[in-house]
């Protein structure tokens, strides 16, 4: 696979450029404080960074977003069609896997979608490190009504990497697709992706679309379009300019690549570090905009910032153990630094909350005060909005205006709200260790005072901030984008008692593996013939 750094060094010209212009001004700024001690002086420079990294990562998310709608024909090349055939042979079809990775959250029904293939040569194992006996007796009837195997351990060192490695390290396959409890991929799944391992050698992982499906409260309704607008435009660009990562789920690995990469990394951010080791390697993860899997919106917004404090003690672990694997490994600079500028920017929330906690507590108390020109406003206004420009490019003729703008101003404080746990979650990491959390699948009422006190850090958090500001900076605007989300956070938690029709309704279905699709004309006679005994042969081996 042949990537190319075009897009970076356009996110560095238009960074340098920037920096050029406001270097005299933060210069200047950092020699003046000199005058008051090394104190001062240190809490300035480190403010002068923030900027620094905050434009670059905000230069970031504009170029990305103009670089793929200018070049989305080219980025849309696909790999032909029913080419694996051709690549790995008529009589030597590849064995494929469906790992089912689930924590007290079956859901048959996903499962049983996901199970609707066109490829024969499959099997599906349900990995449950579930504690709850309830899903355990679930997936245990499923099991039995499918003909499925459940594979479960008696410790559950690793999370979710240790559930995988348990049973991928001694099972016997050419591919294996990960599904997540929630996900429903396309009864093309496997065929589309093994074209594009057909395609080129260097492929070890393929990672499908998603878009968000099954909407079943005014949150999920309202949040969700975001995650359509997400993955074909960053992770298309990623594919040929930057570093693709295997995203957890909706993926398909083949055996050579994971053992090359040793298996997945007992970290929080398993996907992450595994496909860092596979590209040390020289495998490559290759995204699939064609193969359109259904995910999952998190059901409230106390499961949405539940997943965010995961994905920031993941982040966050990440950075401690995996910072100089970076550096070691053998990829392009560009891919590199695209690692850390997206892999950073969830714990950079945190330190935003450090970056005020400078500027309108510890230099006002040192009766100091930062100028800079107004003009450096409008780059940081610009750049705090970079990320909801391909929200506005996405679903600007295909949604009404109005939803769109409360739509992104309610991104604008879901996200603001987020300032809080993130910070607490970082504190956690840094000083702790990472814990994998499950996000909560089940819809429950949350009433007016547990929403209170399930938020009664971010409120207690706000006051805090607003009194310290009024007190010793005379203004509270320089924390309203935080004080305002973490207020509002009540109001984030009971938008999801409001229950709405799903735009997905999924019905119960019995699904007989044994019944599938034949994809391919000249293929047919022969699955006919011995393709369905090789399948349900291999299928009913222990492995």
């Amino acid at each position: 696979m042949q990537k190319t750094a075009r897009v970076y060094v356009a996110i560095l010209f238009a960074w340098l450029g920037l920096m050029t212009g406001a270097f005299v001004p933060l210069m200047h700024a950092v020699l003046v404080s000199e005058r008051r001690g090394w104190l001062t002086l240190s809490l300035v420079v480190m403010s002068s960074l923030f900027i620094a990294y905050f434009w670059l990562n905000g230069a970031k998310d504009l170029i990305y977003t103009f670089y793929y709608y200018l070049s989305k024909k080219k980025l849309g090349q696909l790999p032909a069609r029913a080419a694996w055939p051709r690549r790995f042979g008529v009589e030597a079809r590849p064995r494929v896997v469906m790992v089912y990775c689930t924590y007290n959250d079956f859901n048959a029904d996903s499962l049983a979608a996901c199970m609707r293939q066109d490829y024969p040569f499959h099997k599906v194992v349900i990995l449950d490190d579930s504690t709850d006996s309830a899903y355990k007796r679930d997936i245990d009837a499923f099991a039995a009504q499918h003909g499925v195997r459940v594979v479960r351990r008696d410790d559950h060192i690793g999370f979710k990497a240790g559930n995988l490695n348990n049973y991928l390290r001694k099972a016997e396959f050419d591919f294996f697709v990960i599904l997540d409890s929630d996900e429903i991929i396309p009864p093309n799944f496997i065929t589309r992706a093994l074209d594009y391992f057909a395609a080129d050698d260097t492929v070890g992982i393929v990672q499908a679309n998603h878009h968000a499906t099954r909407n079943r409260n005014k949150f999920m309704n309202l949040f969700a379009i975001g995650v359509n607008s997400h993955w074909p435009t960053y992770q298309a660009v990623k594919h040929h300019h930057g570093f693709l990562s295997l995203l957890g789920h909706g993926a398909m690995v083949s055996k050579q690549c994971y053992e090359a990469a040793g298996g997945f990394p007992h970290l929080v951010a398993e996907d992450l570090c595994f496909s860092i080791e596979a590209r040390h390697r020289g495998y490559f993860v290759a995204f699939a905009p064609d193969i359109l899997c259904e995910e999952e919106y998190p059901i409230s917004y106390l499961a949405f910032k539940k997943r965010h404090s995961k994905w920031t003690q993941g982040n966050m672990e990440f950075i401690k153990r995996y910072t100089g694997r970076i550096l070691r490994a053998r990829m392009a600079w560009f891919e590199k630094l695209d690692i850390v500028l997206f892999t950073y920017s969830l714990p950079l929330t945190a330190f935003f909350a450090l970056y005020v906690v400078i500027n309108v507590i510890v230099l006002p108390m040192l009766h100091y005060r930062v100028v800079y020109p107004t003009w450096l406003l409008i780059p940081t206004v610009v750049f705090l909005l970079a990320p909801m420009l391909n929200d506005i490019f996405f679903h600007w003729r295909k949604i009404n205006p109005f939803r769109l703008a409360w739509y992104l101003l309610h991104t604008f404080l879901l996200y603001g709200s987020m300032f809080f746990i993130s910070l607490m979650s970082s504190m956690k990491s840094i000083f702790g260790k990472s814990v994998f959390l499950v996000t909560p699948k089940d819809q429950t009422h949350v009433s007016l005072g547990e929403a209170f006190r399930a938020n009664k850090g971010e409120i207690l958090f706000a006051g805090v901030l607003f009194a310290i500001s009024v007190t010793l900076d005379k203004s509270p605007l320089p924390t309203l984008l935080i004080v305002v989300p973490c207020l509002l956070s009540v109001y984030l938690a009971l938008i999801s008692n409001r229950i709405t029709v799903p735009e997905r309704v999924q019905r119960p279905t019995v699904v007989r593996p044994a019944a599938v699709t034949r994809p391919h004309g000249s293929l047919a006679a022969r699955d006919r013939a011995v393709g369905v005994v090789q399948r349900r042969t291999w299928q009913s081996e222990v492995i």
